[in-house]
């Protein structure tokens, strides 16, 4: 089969019992494979003067991209037109591999045995966004600790930034930043420490190197804004302006705190309603149990009635969660609350409320599902005002006793 390897048309083919291979009709010798279990692999082909045949592997599509697997092979070609193996090269040497080598590597053989599936997915996208395109061609044993540097200010100076389709109908932005630079050195560090253990080269260049330090400011809703959201939910459910899938999903990460990918991820399964708690056997932090109130009740019962997925939030395929960030974002700009709130915004409202109603910080960070104390001191100055507010009543009834008499 030939035919132009575009990400639809590498997408579009199925597995079948053998693996199947398809001709680029863009470069000669640029293909692609797909296994019976749907792995899909670039690779080149080329013949050697001699008449032995050669098919290199390139990468997996997912940590490449068509084009990026496209160049690599225009390269590996023009070096075999010219006498070299490049197959032989790449066989004789695993540590002359590149840093994309790496990461294919990387990903099968430590980020999928060992990671969470979202964690994985976070790991190839900064790969395939970040990664590749800034250093993606340079050898793991040549890699200095100032290609390292460079790339994490390249990325927070946005030159790996850029605008890709998105689906359904829109467009998503990979940015560039202080938070997402940092992200990408750890991930880099981690990938320098398995080509370590691998003996792909002596040392790690990405240890030691300075992250950014990055100002965070906990963004929470306030009064006013809550009480707007809560009316546009009401009025979206009456309207069916929004799905109501979207609009609970969106109460729930208010009314529980409950991390995003907990929400999305959530399965009928999980619902105890008559104990009215969530038993997540696999969050971020492991198996937990979350309780719920009866807005959370009132808001899943709706859903329950009409459940056809495992999934408590369904997307537009029943298998699938729901892509909740249109719904938000459509909702937060009807209840007038500005770009600054994201999802997540939702878990830090919940939390600082909390504080401020006077739940302990130990109270919080349970329900939270916080590891360590540390992670829920950021909401200590809420903590301060609560014992602030008690404080000054309880002095307040110590003066109202000095009058009385």
């Amino acid at each position: 089969m030939r035919v132009k390897l575009t990400k639809r048309s590498v997408e579009a083919v199925a597995p079948e019992a053998k693996d199947v291979l398809v001709w680029d009709s863009e470069v000669p010798g640029f293909g692609l494979k797909v296994t019976p279990s749907g792995k899909r692999v670039y690779f080149a082909y080329y013949r050697m003067p001699s008449g032995q045949q050669r098919r290199p592997k390139i990468g997996e599509h997912g940590v490449l991209t068509v084009d990026q697997a496209r160049d690599i092979a225009r390269q590996w070609l023009a070096r075999a037109a010219a006498g070299e193996d490049v197959s032989k090269e790449k066989q004789a040497s695993r540590e002359a591999g590149t840093i994309a080598d790496l990461a294919t590597r990387y990903l099968a053989d430590y980020a999928e045995v060992y990671k969470k599936a979202r964690s994985v997915e976070t790991d190839r996208s900064n790969i395939k966004n970040h990664v590749l395109p800034l250093i993606g061609s340079v050898r793991v044993k040549d890699i200095t600790r100032q290609d390292i540097d460079r790339m994490k200010l390249a990325i927070r100076d946005g030159k790996s930034a850029r605008k890709l389709k998105a689906k359904p109908r829109g467009r998503r932005v990979i940015k560039g930043g202080e938070g997402i630079a940092n992200r990408v050195l750890a991930l880099i560090s981690k990938m320098m420490s398995c080509a370590v253990e691998w003996g792909l080269r002596d040392d790690n260049p990405a240890r030691g190197i300075r992250k950014f330090e990055e100002h965070r400011k906990d963004r929470f809703l306030d009064e006013q804004e809550i009480g707007r959201l809560l009316k546009v939910l009401d009025a979206a459910d009456a309207s069916r302006s929004a799905p109501i899938t979207g609009t609970t999903a969106i109460r729930l990460l208010l009314f529980t705190g409950m991390r995003y990918s907990e929400v999305m991820e959530l399965k009928w399964g999980e619902v105890d309603a008559s104990r009215q708690c969530f038993r997540l056997v696999d969050s971020k932090t492991g198996a937990r149990v979350i309780p719920y109130g009866k807005p959370a009740a009132k808001a899943l019962e709706a859903l329950r009635r009409g459940a056809a997925s495992d999934y408590v939030f369904p997307g537009s395929k029943a298998d699938k969660p729901l892509a909740l960030r249109r719904v938000w974002y459509q909702l937060r700009d009807a209840a007038g609350i500005d770009a600054s709130a994201t999802l997540h915004t939702l878990r830090h409202t919940y939390a600082s409320w909390s504080v401020m109603s006077g739940q302990s910080l130990h109270q919080v960070g349970a329900t939270l599902g916080h590891k360590s104390p540390q992670t829920t001191m950021r909401y200590a100055d809420h903590a301060m005002e609560a014992i602030r507010g008690y404080s000054e009543a309880t002095s307040a009834m110590f003066l109202d006793m000095q009058r009385r008499k």
